[in-house]
């Protein structure tokens, strides 16, 4: 028994949508009255924007990143408007999606917290973008109070330090007796990383990880160092945790 054709040919005009109705599908349903108003959002986002630039500079009090809080408080308004100018429509979503995707970001973020920073401002322009200002509000004051408590308990651990000493030695057979003598007179307790011996130029480059040393003490340690004949070179770094 063959098939009807104009039993398929129905069933295949039914299943596949039209040029109107293919539009219709992309666009979705737009409630009258949903879309945010363009000039109220982009305030509300430029002001939360400010807010998370004040995080951040409050979070990198010590060493205040002047470039980044200028980028955060660009983000959330620039993330609002793409948000509203796509709306629902799908079509203009994979657009805007594929010509992001061109752009290459070539800047580093080497803190995480400021690529925290980042998804929060980015997140927050999603939010006021889709008109969910309570979203943003109760989001930007609960990770503002979160922020506030991080930065308090930070402030009451004992800070760390991460220090590098660099000493270059005259001679491949020279003992370590002088220069520890120092070290240990400034209750240092170093620790060799690596030793590199070169025949050639007649040194030993010693690198020591320490514990312990504040910056404004490295002065009177690679001074006192240089007072030792056989050192030729040292040189000194302090990261902070």
């Amino acid at each position: 028994m063959k098939p009807d054709p104009g039993w398929i040919a129905t069933l295949l005009n039914t299943m596949t949508p039209g040029p109107g109705e293919t539009a219709a599908i992309l666009d979705g349903p737009v409630a009258a009255g949903a879309a945010p108003d363009p000039l109220t959002t982009l305030c509300l986002a430029i002001a939360f924007g400010f807010v998370v630039s004040i995080l951040h500079l409050l979070a990198h009090r010590e060493r205040p990143i002047y470039t980044l809080w200028r980028t955060l408080l660009l983000i959330a308004p620039l993330i609002a408007m793409s948000t509203m100018a796509v709306g629902s429509n799908l079509a203009a979503a994979f657009t805007l999606f594929g010509t992001l995707a061109i752009v290459r970001f070539r800047t580093p973020i080497k803190d995480p917290l400021d690529a925290a920073f980042v998804i929060f401002s980015v997140v927050i322009g999603l939010a006021l973008g889709n008109g969910n200002l309570e979203v943003a509000t109760v989001g930007t004051s609960v990770i503002a109070v979160l922020m506030l408590a991080l930065l308090a308990f930070n402030r009451l651990m004992p800070r760390e330090h991460r220090s590098v000493l660099r000493i270059t030695v005259g001679g491949v057979d020279t003992p370590d007796t002088g220069w520890r003598s120092v070290l240990e007179a400034e209750g240092l307790r170093p620790r060799i990383e690596s030793c590199t011996f070169d025949e050639t130029a007649g040194t030993q480059v010693i690198k020591l990880s320490i514990a312990g040393i504040a910056g404004e003490r490295w002065p009177a340690i690679l001074a006192a160092l240089m007072s030792i004949p056989e050192i030729r070179r040292v040189a000194g770094r302090t990261e902070d945790e």
